[in-house]
């Protein structure tokens, strides 16, 4: 069963107004499901049966057995968060009715599991998750602070309390790797040489922002951790963005500049390195800036609070809101 970046992985899960399976139950179901799946046409065999001589129509098929009279709906998962490491990891996940769409108002909680040959082993966290909005209505994710103490493969199963008491649970999986694939939190940050206000003639050739700031572009990365400020860059492409999160993102970093610029640096990188190409020819000329490959980043947008020493000190996957990025540079001025 392939798993991937907004890839929805989901399993059945069964509603109830008073009563409900334990969540280990649902990550069970959904190791089970993948089973499934994955199993191809050509491993099943059909061993043929003898008709029964008292069957008084032998030519006919029997019929399908009746569907129950009231089919539970499944609720989908769709992890976003795609490298996820051992350690601590801040993970993002919508949750889905078919034919209704997105979850927004449940209060969420959410299980982990590792799982081994011999079923799931957990639950190892507990916690509640809290549902992010996205600024322009763009929807919004739950998000979970996560962690995971070996690599492997591991189980989430959530359980879901809709504001009408109405309860459910589902589960997914995730694969957690030994190492992060972008800057790890504590490690140092990358001292790119990336392009900035100096190497060209005007902004747009350095964003697809429609209102750059022009300080955003004034300084390579390696330049401002040479500063020993603390550091906000963000990874992102107003213009291209697949979630629709990059414009509001970068409009929420423009606004935390003007609040803490005295305190601290920010930067804005474009994940494409010729906005001017793409505009003319289309998305289909876009090339990566190579800033993206030295920052391992899969995805985009991407933001990172990095402290006056180098340091990672926060990072996330995706859109994240003014008040968790002040609390993290919150934390990174007083040293804590």
């Amino acid at each position: 069963l392939r798993l991937g970046r907004s890839l929805i992985i989901g399993t059945s899960i069964r509603e109830s107004m008073t009563s409900r399976l334990p969540v280990k139950a649902a990550v069970i179901s959904v190791i089970a499901l993948a089973s499934l799946a994955c199993s191809t046409q050509s491993e099943v065999e059909l061993t043929p049966v003898a008709p029964d001589s008292t069957s008084a129509a032998p030519s006919q098929p029997p019929a399908p057995p009746s569907p129950p009279a009231s089919l539970p709906e499944a609720i989908t998962v769709a992890v976003a968060s795609t490298d996820l490491a051992v350690g601590n990891n801040r993970v993002a996940f919508g949750l889905i009715r078919p034919g209704k769409g997105p979850i927004k108002d449940a209060q969420v909680n959410v299980e982990t599991f590792l799982l081994k040959a011999s079923g799931p082993d957990g639950p190892r966290q507990s916690l509640p998750a809290k549902f992010e909005v996205w600024p322009e209505g763009a929807g919004g994710v739950y998000i979970a602070e996560l962690t995971f103490d070996e690599t492997g493969e591991w189980g989430l199963g959530f359980m879901l309390k809709d504001p009408d008491g109405t309860e459910a649970q589902a589960g997914t999986r995730v694969q957690v790797k030994s190492e992060s694939a972008t800057p790890a939190i504590g490690a140092a940050a990358p001292r790119s040489q990336n392009k900035t206000s100096r190497d060209v003639i005007s902004l747009d050739e350095l964003t697809t922002d429609p209102d750059p700031d022009p300080s955003l572009y004034a300084k390579t990365l390696s330049e401002a951790l040479d500063e020993g400020k603390p550091l906000v860059v963000s990874f992102s492409t107003p213009a291209y963005c697949k979630t629709a999160t990059c414009g509001p993102q970068l409009d929420t970093i423009k606004q935390l500049k003007t609040e803490l610029s005295e305190q601290v640096n920010f930067l804005h990188v474009e994940v494409y390195d010729n906005p001017p190409e793409i505009r003319d020819g289309g998305i289909s000329v876009a090339k990566l800036s190579p800033t993206l490959a030295e920052w391992g980043l899969p995805t985009e947008p991407w933001t990172f609070v990095i402290d006056a020493d180098g340091k990672v000190r926060a990072k996330y996957e995706g859109y994240v809101s003014s008040a968790e990025l002040e609390e993290a540079i919150a934390s990174t001025l007083s040293g804590f």
